[in-house]
């Protein structure tokens, strides 16, 4: 029963990624597979935060700070040193990984909000540190014509297409490696545990110093991945990748998807940002208020997110948890709601 749930679970994500990937060539535009970019990266950077604050309880404010740091230094290395991107996004993602440790260990004898306070400072220091370091960063006016990703068409659609389906196929990569470490290891149970007790885990044997570094280092460097492809992808970074309001979206992006789930996040990540990036055509303040709009209601409404939906047969949407609650953890559900 297990293995077949957990079967179709994989089913429905390579099909999924399969729709992903076929969908935007059904009307090719330069724009679309720009905005898609976009998303894809959105999506995964708020699934790596997922995974440290939705499946292992640690509330971080401060993935913006990694998100900036990997696109900086991937920026930074292909500016300056004239690397390889490729091996841009490799260094950006072990920096992030190492730093991610460094943040870690004295937010571990720190729960909730002291925590969130210490990673907002973390974020707040990249942010001054770009600002004003100014021949490495380029300063408040950020870091520009450093290339992009490499082998790419000329043609500007070509090379949009290309660029998309590379930065998915990493995306979902990095998805299907969280999802595997979350659902099919003794870190991802390790992980649940700690985040529903921490005394209670220790108790049981479970060492939670380590496994909260695990989770700080794997989640850092997937953000810092996310930062690389950005990087890359725009051709722009600048201090603002690492401001309060990216680490506010990243928050909202994952209560809309359903925190605890790694899909939900990034499911929630790219209809949120498609939805803010089609409001702009109606102006740019009417996108943020339908942004904060959308995650009041979610938050008041549905707080386990898309992921806490289902469809029943009769056209109606309702709650898991509500309709598991009602029917008691025992009882069967009938014939009519599956």
């Amino acid at each position: 029963m297990i293995v077949a749930r957990t079967t179709r679970r994989w089913l429905w994500f390579a099909g999924s990624v399969a729709a992903a990937a076929a969908a935007p060539f059904a009307v090719p535009h330069p724009f679309l597979f720009s905005l898609l970019i976009q998303a894809t990266i959105w999506a995964l950077l708020t699934a790596s935060w997922d995974l440290l604050s939705g499946y292992t309880g640690q509330i971080s404010f401060g993935h913006s700070g990694f998100f900036a740091l990997g696109a900086y230094t991937a920026a930074g290395l292909a500016y300056h040193v004239d690397v390889s991107p490729w091996f841009g996004l490799v260094a950006g993602a072990a920096l992030c990984s190492l730093v991610g440790l460094c943040v870690g260990f004295p937010a571990l004898r720190l729960r909730g909000h002291y925590l969130a306070l210490v990673t907002l400072g973390f974020a707040e220091i990249v942010r001054l540190v770009a600002q004003n370091w100014i021949p490495v960063t380029g300063g408040p006016f950020g870091m520009h014509d450093f290339g992009t990703l490499p082998g790419l068409p000329a043609d500007p659609l070509r090379h949009n297409e290309i660029l998309y389906l590379v930065v998915l196929g990493i995306t979902v990569a990095a998805i299907a490696l969280m999802l595997v470490v979350c659902e099919h290891t003794d870190a991802g149970k390790a992980f649940r545990a700690i985040r529903e007790d921490q005394v209670l885990a220790e108790s049981h044997g479970i060492n939670i110093k380590v496994y909260k570094l695990y989770a700080f280092a794997l989640s850092a460097a997937l953000a810092g991945l996310a930062g690389g492809l950005y990087a890359f992808s725009i051709g722009l970074v600048d201090p603002n990748l690492a401001s309060p309001l990216t680490s506010a979206m990243i928050l909202g992006m994952a209560v809309f998807g359903g925190l605890g789930t790694i899909w939900g996040p990034a499911l929630g990540a790219v209809l949120l940002f498609m939805m803010s990036e089609g409001l702009r055509f109606v102006g740019v303040v009417y996108n943020l208020i339908a942004f904060g709009a959308v995650i009041m209601v979610f938050v008041i409404f549905v707080p386990r997110g898309i992921a806490g939906l289902r469809f029943g047969s009769r056209s109606r949407l309702s709650r898991r948890d509500v309709t598991q609650s009602k029917l008691g953890p025992n009882r069967p559900q009938s014939s009519g709601g599956r």
